[in-house]
C-alpha cells in the first residue's frame, strides 16, 4: 500500500491519488475510514465477490469497480489472485462519478482498452521523490481512466437497443477471431462466419464496438503478444508469427505506435 502525501497543491487538483495498492489479500475492507467525497476505483485480476449495504455482486477477472466511499466497502477472493485498488479524491471527482455511477458499481472492461496499462502506470509511478509531480501525472491517467468508464456506460446504453440478431452476430464475430487471431486472418473470413456483407457488417461492428473489425483484429493480437512476451522467451519474431503477423517489421512498428515502446523494450520494462 502506498499512500502519497497530499499537498494543498494536490488537494486542489480534479483527481489525485490518496491510497493506491497491488494485493492480494483475501478479504479487503475500504471506506469507513476516508471521506464522504472519496472513490475507491478497484481493477481486479481475480474472481471475487463485492459487497456493499449488504448487496452482494460477482466479480469477473479484469471487471472494475468504482464506488463512493460513504460505507465500508468489502471484497471477497475466494481463491488465488490479485488486484489493484485506488483511493481517489479530488474537485472533479464527484462530478464524474456521479455521471459514471451504475447500480451495481461494476463496469466490464474490453480487454484491449488501455485501462490496465493505465492503472500499471499509476501504480509503478510511486517511486517518484516528487509527490506533487506524481500527483499531477497520476490526475491525468485517472481523468482518462474514469473517460473510458463513460464511455463504457454509453456503449452499454447503444448495445442495447441493438436486435437480438445483431448483438448475436457481433458476439460471433469476436469469438471467431479470438479462435483464429493466429492465423492468416482476413475481414472477408470474419464477416462470413456470421453471414452478413461485409460493407453492412463492417458498419455494425464499428457502431458497437467503436473501432473497425481491422483495428479489432491488430489490436487483439498486440495484446495477445503482450502475454508472450511477459511470460515465454520466444524471440520477436516467433512472437509476430504466433499471434498472427507475417512480418516481424509490421509487427513492431504497429506494437510501437500502440504503446509507445518496442516489444523489447516492453519485454524489459515488464
Amino acid at each position: 500500500m502506498y499512500t502519497p502525501k497530499v499537498s494543498v497543491q494536490a488537494n486542489a487538483l480534479p483527481f489525485y491519488i490518496k491510497e493506491i495498492g497491488f494485493t492480494d489479500k483475501r478479504r479487503l475492507v475500504k471506506g469507513s475510514q476516508n471521506n464522504y467525497s472519496d472513490y475507491m476505483f478497484l481493477y481486479s485480476l481475480t474472481d471475487m465477490v463485492f459487497v456493499k449495504y449488504r448487496a452482494k455482486v460477482l466479480i469477473a477477472n479484469n471487471d472494475i469497480v468504482l464506488s463512493a466511499c460513504n460505507t465500508p466497502l468489502h471484497f471477497i477472493r475466494k481463491k488465488s489472485g490479485e488486484y489493484i485498488y485506488m483511493i481517489i479524491g479530488g474537485t472533479s471527482a464527484q462530478f464524474f462519478y456521479n455521471y459514471i455511477r451504475n447500480s451495481s458499481g461494476v463496469f466490464h472492461v474490453n480487454t484491449l482498452s488501455n485501462t490496465y496499462d493505465y492503472v500499471l502506470s499509476i501504480l509503478n509511478s510511486q517511486t517518484s521523490t516528487d509527490d506533487f509531480l506524481y500527483q499531477m501525472e497520476a490526475g491525468a491517467m485517472i481523468h482518462q481512466l474514469l473517460l473510458d468508464l463513460f464511455k463504457i456506460s454509453r456503449n452499454v446504453l447503444e448495445t442495447k437497443s441493438k436486435t437480438p440478431v445483431q448483438d448475436s452476430a457481433i458476439q460471433t464475430a469476436v469469438r471467431f477471431i479470438e479462435e483464429h487471431y493466429n492465423h492468416s486472418l482476413t475481414i472477408d473470413e470474419v464477416c462470413n462466419s456470421v453471414s452478413f456483407s461485409k460493407y453492412y457488417f463492417c458498419k455494425l461492428f464499428k457502431e458497437s464496438t467503436g473501432m473497425t473489425l481491422h483495428q479489432y483484429v491488430i489490436e487483439y493480437r498486440l495484446n495477445k503478444s503482450k502475454e508472450l512476451l511477459s511470460y515465454t522467451k520466444l524471440n520477436i519474431a516467433s512472437v509476430a508469427n504466433s499471434v498472427g503477423f507475417n512480418n516481424t517489421l509490421t509487427y513492431s512498428r504497429q506494437f510501437k505506435e500502440k504503446y509507445g515502446m518496442t516489444p523489447s523494450e516492453y519485454r524489459e520494462y515488464y
